[in-house]
């Protein structure tokens, strides 16, 4: 009888486990849905559901790796139906959301991310103006002044009245007080000297007018002048008779005036017409190829503001990239898909210090401000730019190879659908922000995942490589996400993808100084492509150091020789 009880009681408990497992298998798996994964969020909140629903009494939500929900009061939440409604903050950039469920073995995690404005035009209204350079009176001296002073001798020389022997005495240039003031003096078969203030402003995009503000005094002496002068005396003194002493000084006075003031006439004359064509010759290029080679990475140049002190000479100018110019219709439907996804670039409000003081730290400095920046990544992005340089840095191959290491799944691509993001930092860098990435994964056994989306934080600053003359990003991934999505709804998955694989550590190493891992710009030929003018050749950067005088704004000092 007693085995009989207990056999009752094993079936009974067998039939209890089977259903116990029945209805775990029923039970619906944790995700959040959204209006549409890794997208912008207009009104500032991020809001989604949590399924099954009562699962959301014990879900944590963190942005940025800050809770979020809880007696803060930062989110707002529905027991009844799962939803939440969190508040992200005025601050610009991305957001990344976590939504972590407690569960005995370990939290599962569904990861989000939402994009906050203001968001600027891309490509119409006003450019702002995020670039700054300097440019220090000693280096001017050094490096400007003379091929100047040579092509000036070269033209001195075709002139008859100085002749093919004549001499620089002396070219110089003194910055005071919003002005240029020169001083030239020439000598050959006649001798002339000239000062001027000259004043500088900006007259166009990519000019800056020099205007003859004042004429100092014009020396002209030598034969020509000696000859006129005693003519003009012996003529004074044949016309006054007895008192030719007075006379011919009053004619030689006369005509020693008359000299100068032609002198002075014809060299205003001529150094206004000369000061004009100087300021009709662009002095910035309309476009330039930050990454040399690459016409997707063209920026349109201006002029906004120029000012001059004893230091050196300022401006300020706006770099705005060029619009994406599509070849195929298959890559202006990716364009416009992209466009569609981003609103702009976000718009911190950074501004760049005043033009004053000018006086650089070292020979020339360039500032931009992280709006810039993070124009660049919008639109390199749109372009599909961003993308293409990951491929050239073999970031596909590179993680493949090392999924074959233990595991049978592979990356086919990676698909960049939104900018990284900059926020400033606090020390020698910037926090980033990246989502929207798209791995395509191959080797994937049972149910499709859907779309398994990247999203991470992490710190970056630029670093310069003195051997290849490039700056680039580097950095570091602070936490790093995989979610998949399908139809607004998100879920974890693949996470043994970043523990079993090290992935962080990977990255990290993609990302350090020297890896080539992110975009940069040739800074040592850009240098040299735009200083043509001044020397044949160019200019040579021999040093380069970086830092961040403000927060959002970038500096770079450079020795150039």
């Amino acid at each position: 009888m007693a085995g009989l009880a207990g056999l009752v009681l094993a079936g009974a408990l067998l039939a209890s486990g089977r259903r116990a497992l029945i209805d775990a298998a029923a039970v619906e798996p944790f995700r959040v849905e959204v209006a549409t994964p890794h997208a912008p969020a207009p009104d500032g909140r991020w809001s989604s559901r949590v399924l099954p629903p009562e699962l959301a009494a014990r879900a944590v939500v963190r942005v940025d790796g800050v809770v979020r929900t809880g007696p803060e009061g930062h989110g707002q939440k529905d027991m009844s139906d799962g939803t939440w409604s969190i508040a992200l903050g005025e601050a610009p950039g991305l957001r990344l959301i976590e939504v972590e469920l407690p569960r005995q073995g370990g939290s599962e995690v569904a990861t989000d991310a939402a994009l906050v404005g203001p968001f600027s035009e891309r490509w119409d209204g006003a450019p702002g103006c995020g670039a700054a350079v300097r440019v220090a009176g000693a280096a001017i001296d050094r490096l400007v002044l003379p091929p100047l002073r040579e092509k000036l001798l070269a033209a001195a020389s075709t002139i008859s009245l100085l002749g093919p022997e004549t001499v620089l005495e002396e070219a110089s240039v003194r910055l005071e007080g919003d002005a240029l003031w020169v001083r030239v003096a020439l000598a050959g078969s006649h001798r002339i000297a000239v000062s001027a203030k000259l004043e500088v402003r900006v007259a166009g995009p990519r000019r800056l007018g020099v205007r003859l503000a004042a004429l100092g005094p014009v020396e002209f002496t030598g034969s020509l002048r000696t000859k006129t002068t005693l003519g003009a005396a012996a003529l004074g003194a044949a016309i006054t008779g007895p008192l030719a002493p007075l006379g011919g000084l009053a004619g030689y006075a006369l005509a020693d005036g008359y000299i100068d003031r032609r002198a002075r006439q014809e060299v205003e004359t001529q150094l206004s017409a000369a000061l004009a064509v100087a300021s009709a010759i662009p002095l910035i290029p309309e476009r330039a190829e930050l990454i040399v080679g690459e016409p997707r990475s063209r920026a349109t140049l201006a002029f906004c503001a120029v000012a001059i002190e004893s230091g050196g000479v300022a401006a300020h100018l706006s770099l705005r990239p060029d619009k994406p110019d599509p070849k195929t219709s298959e890559e202006a439907s990716r364009v416009r898909t992209r466009l569609a996804a981003i609103p702009g670039p976000v718009q911190h409000g950074v501004a760049l210090p005043p033009l004053r003081p000018v006086a650089p730290t070292g020979d020339a400095e360039v500032e931009l401000t992280i709006d810039t920046i993070d124009a660049l990544l919008d639109a390199w992005t749109a372009n599909g730019l961003l993308g293409d340089l990951m491929g050239r840095a073999q970031w596909v191959e590179r993680v493949d190879a090392a999924l074959g290491e233990w595991t049978t799944l592979g990356l086919a691509g990676i698909e960049v659908r939104l900018p990284p993001s900059l926020s400033p930092g606090t020390g020698d860098g910037w926090a980033l922000t990246v989502a929207g990435l798209r791995l395509g994964l191959t080797g994937i056994e049972g149910e499709d995942p859907g779309e398994v989306l990247v999203a991470g934080r992490g710190f970056v600053r630029p670093h310069y490589d003195a051997a290849r003359g490039r700056i680039s990003l580097a950095g570091s991934i602070d936490r790093l996400r995989l979610s998949c999505a399908r139809a607004g709804a998100l879920w974890p998955c693949f996470g043994a993808l970043l523990e079993m694989g090290d992935v962080a550590a990977k990255l990290d190493a993609q990302l350090a100084p020297g890896a080539a891992g992110l975009p940069g710009i040739e800074v040592r030929a850009l240098l040299r492509e735009g200083t043509q003018a001044v020397r044949t050749g160019g200019l040579e950067l021999a040093d380069l150091a970086i830092t961040y005088p403000t927060p959002g704004v970038l500096r770079v000092a450079a020795e150039v020789r």
